[in-house]
């Protein structure tokens, strides 16, 4: 008895954890970094946005990666939101990006300096899309 409340007990966690990483979002609004490498359901034609935070006063910058761009497309560039007036303050970045086509796409965003062309980001943030008609 004892060992199949055991069992049980353990099957229950290991679904749950399974479950943590491979989040299914429908129509997302605002992913942020607890978002990350999880995945998201969109209609074409619909955008989101992701909120990083980040410290350009150090030189480094969120930018997306290219190769999504057949179904995902950002909107105009960043906006940028200070967390407060202080100098060399952090600040929120929110890109909007629009699901252009019908298909799958990882959207990946690294936080780096753009001229370290030979030094790995300090930070990626990536998500899953799939987009449906």
């Amino acid at each position: 008895m004892h060992k199949t409340r055991i069992i049980i007990l353990l099957l229950f966690v290991t679904i749950l954890s399974s479950c943590a990483k491979s989040t299914h979002s429908s129509h997302p609004s605002v992913l942020t970094a607890n978002d990350s490498g999880t995945t998201v359901s969109l209609h074409q034609g619909q955008t989101f946005s992701v909120s990083l935070w980040g410290n350009s006063s150090t030189g480094y910058t969120w930018e997306v990666v290219s190769g999504a761009e057949v179904i995902l497309a950002q909107q105009g560039n960043p906006q940028f939101v200070p967390d407060s007036n202080a100098v060399g303050s952090g600040r929120m970045s929110t890109f909007t990006i629009n699901a252009i086509a019908i298909g799958n796409a990882t959207l990946q965003l690294v936080y780096h300096r753009p001229w370290e062309t030979d030094v790995p980001s300090l930070q990626t943030f990536e998500v899953n899309v799939t987009v449906t008609n």
